[in-house]
């Protein structure tokens, strides 16, 4: 096993310097495709005196990757094929088939849909700073025989970031018991849009700021005659903005960005227009329907159902959960996480001007949600929570203990997620 960690780390630091190095910005407009980054250290909040951690567990996103199948590019080099025979290409337009040449060959390299390398040293970095934070506990709970548990998708990438994660946290503390991982995929969530949902998300599509946007980029590789006579503009181009948000997250693979197709202004609309199909799918959703985010309940609930069961002595010391964007996006919503659970009015769609949800919060690659449970001599439980390695206070309808404004009783949590 330590022959294997150290593979895994020399490879994996080649790309440290160029990983983005924060979890709270999205300076390159790439959405929930948004890399998470490798800082160097975390904070968590100390608990009030006398309490002790006991239990620790997670939801989190799967490391960066490559684009999960090539059907975007299959559309966006058709168009290239037509514009080319038609003579319809820009000097910039020449180039983009050897770009996505080679980028297809660094995806087919890592393969579609799995992480990139990138994406491997993401979740090494949860694990380091994980036992950093917590290294007293895992101590602890290693001396104690206590279980880390791993629970993915059946999707690879996720057991992907389990083993990396695991290889994070092992690397910091050897003597932990990390139990084989299982699969649990009832955190693969659909696309949960109602017909008001869907109605919005078209709207966000026609607006003006939109198509100009994408017109913008298409022109960038096509002539403006070529671009006119072109159907769903804003459809193509979302399927080059693709190619460029998923970038960032394979630079430890392929030194192709896409952004010469992709200026950073029509980024921002373009990742706008993205966010708004997320959070009709999966994030808040319409005012006063739960439709984008109801089918997370389950998890929310076992998060409380593993908390009890540590409570009554069970020997699980941490659980952490493996899965996607799709999860975490409907998780923060149920439990109401800053910024991201607030709801758009049916006649009134989504945009950045109204709403504070972004799908770099609350989807972005690796992204997690944290809670940690400390118990004192008398039995009393306190959770605090992280969100994307943040110490976070709840919203107004979360009451916070008297002890402190970022611990919560049990009983809180529940009247205010579930």
């Amino acid at each position: 096993m330590v022959k294997i960690i150290s593979i895994i780390v020399s490879l994996l630091a080649t790309v440290t310097a160029s990983a983005q190095a924060d979890i709270v910005t999205d300076d390159g407009a790439y959405a929930n495709q948004t890399p998470y980054g490798d800082p160097e250290s975390t904070s968590v909040k100390a608990p009030p005196p006398g309490y002790e951690l006991m239990f620790l567990q997670t939801v989190a996103r799967h490391g960066s990757r490559s684009q999960t199948s090539n059907d975007g590019e299959q559309r966006a080099i058709a168009v290239w094929r037509v514009a080319a025979k038609r003579g319809q290409l820009t000097t910039a337009g020449k180039l983009f088939d050897d770009d996505l040449t080679a980028f297809q060959a660094a995806e087919s390299k890592v393969g579609y849909g799995r992480l990139s390398t990138m994406g491997r040293q993401e979740w090494v970095g949860i694990g380091r700073r994980t036992a950093a934070n917590y290294r007293e506990f895992l101590d602890r709970s290693a001396a104690n025989g206590d279980d880390i548990t791993f629970r993915t998708t059946s999707v690879y990438r996720t057991q992907q970031s389990a083993s990396s994660l695991r290889a994070g946290l092992k690397a910091a503390v050897p003597t932990l018991d990390l139990k084989d991982r299982t699969t649990d995929d009832r955190m693969l969530i659909v696309n949960g849009a109602s017909t008001r949902g869907n109605a919005a998300i078209a709207s966000v599509e026609r607006r003006s700021d939109v198509r100009a946007a994408a017109r913008h980029v298409l022109r960038r590789l096509y002539s403006a005659a070529f671009v006119d006579g072109l159907a769903n503009p804003v459809a193509k181009a979302l399927d080059i903005y693709a190619l460029y948000a998923i970038s960032a997250g394979m630079r430890g693979d392929t030194p192709v960005t896409f952004q010469r197709y992709v200026p950073l202004a029509d980024a921002r609309v373009l990742g706008y227009a993205k966010d708004a199909h997320n959070f009709y799918r999966y994030g808040p959703g319409v005012k006063g329907e739960t439709s984008s985010f109801r089918q997370i309940r389950p998890i929310v609930q076992d998060f409380f159902t593993q908390l009890d069961k540590r409570i009554a002595g069970g020997d699980t010391a941490a659980v952490f959960r493996l899965a996607h964007g799709e999860t975490t996006m409907p998780f923060a919503a149920q439990t109401r996480m800053p910024r991201s659970a607030t709801q758009a009015a049916a006649g009134t769609p989504y945009s950045y001007g109204n709403n504070p949800w972004r799908g770099y919060v609350a989807g972005r690659m690796a992204g997690n949600i944290e809670w940690a449970a400390y118990r004192n001599s008398a039995g009393a439980v306190l959770v605090t929570i992280r969100y994307n390695e943040q110490p976070i206070r709840m919203n107004s309808s979360c009451t916070p203990s008297a002890l402190g404004t970022y611990f919560y009783r049990i009983t809180a949590l529940k009247r205010c997620m579930l």
